[in-house]
């Protein structure tokens, strides 16, 4: 017992590398995106009629006994409506330790809301999500990751009034379906045409290939390379935000009548997707909830990143 209580707390240290006034926490977020399988933004691909998933409690329990065997605590955002249909699974995820943030209520694109529709599914899901486990939310992460350049001033502005501490949601980089050029990568205050918005991004880590740039997709790479690659990040004191979905350890999981392009991008590498988390996990990288690295960033100077639209 004893054993696993002093690996739990060297799980749980935070690392402090800096020069002069400016510190910069170094550590992993393994966080999750708690949804429906069928949760999807591709143009043209409604919602199946009737759609169910019988299968998320079982595979969210799943990700919280591998996270319980490896003493690691995560970052889990959840769509509302998950709230409302299995109360006692997202009480569970915080009872057992984990950070309960918030993926938004309908699963909407910001590129099909305008600011007021954004702030009603964004209180929305803060109230449910707040009432059912009976704490501060203070994480946010946009639905496919759908912050761009048209939507960034005021999806911050909305953010900063509902109460949020910190977003989650923008890709610096340019993929198929979301990214934002040359936007900072690592988490940071953001400054957007000199004004502060009012919170922090923990912006989705990429890695290059070729001539582009592509996200930290744990079902598309190689457990001992994305391992590797995760540490080379760290020894250059950078953090990485490495997440998933419980349908991607689903290889049983329903298909949706996708588009070839869509369909590989959507299913590629699911097969072997609960190995390499295992494999993730087994390595003792250090990894922490984002409510934690934000409390220490919070406690020193900050990094600010200027980003003029």
């Amino acid at each position: 017992m004893r054993a696993k209580r002093n690996a739990t707390a060297r799980r749980r240290v935070i690392a402090l590398r800096g020069r002069g006034d400016i510190v910069v926490v170094v550590t992993n977020f393994l966080t999750f995106d708690i949804e429906e399988w069928f949760r999807v933004n591709y143009r043209n691909c409604p919602i199946p009629v009737g759609a169910r998933d019988m299968n998320l409690e079982r595979l969210v329990h799943k990700l919280l006994d591998l996270c319980d065997e490896h003493c690691v605590r995560c970052t889990f955002f959840v769509l509302a409506t998950v709230a409302e249909t299995y109360p006692s699974l997202v009480r569970s995820i915080h009872a057992r330790g984990h950070e309960v943030a918030s993926h938004g209520y309908s699963h909407r694109s910001l590129s099909a809301m305008t600011e007021s529709d954004f702030l009603e599914d964004t209180l929305k899901a803060r109230n449910i999500l707040q009432s059912t486990i009976g704490c501060e939310v203070m994480g946010y992460r946009a639905p496919s990751f759908s912050v761009s350049r048209s939507n960034i001033d005021w999806y911050y502005r909305v953010l900063s009034a509902a109460g949020f501490r910190y977003s989650s949601s923008i890709f610096p980089g340019k993929t198929y379906l979301y990214g934002i050029p040359n936007f900072p990568d690592q988490p940071h205050r953001p400054v957007l045409n000199g004004c502060d918005v009012g919170l922090a991004e923990y912006p989705i880590s990429r890695v290059h290939v070729l001539w582009s740039s592509i996200p930290f997709y744990m079902r598309l790479f190689p457990a001992r390379l994305l391992t590797r690659l995760v540490r080379t990040r760290n020894q250059r004191g950078e953090s990485v935000m490495l997440y998933l979905h419980p349908r991607e350890i689903d290889p049983g999981q329903p298909r949706l009548p996708l588009p070839r392009l869509q369909a590989l991008i959507h299913y590629w590498g699911g097969g072997g997707c609960e190995a390499r988390l295992r494999y993730l996990l087994a390595a003792k990288l250090p990894l922490s909830r984002v409510c934690d690295h934000l409390a220490v960033c919070n406690s020193t100077p900050s990094l600010e990143s200027d980003y003029v639209l």
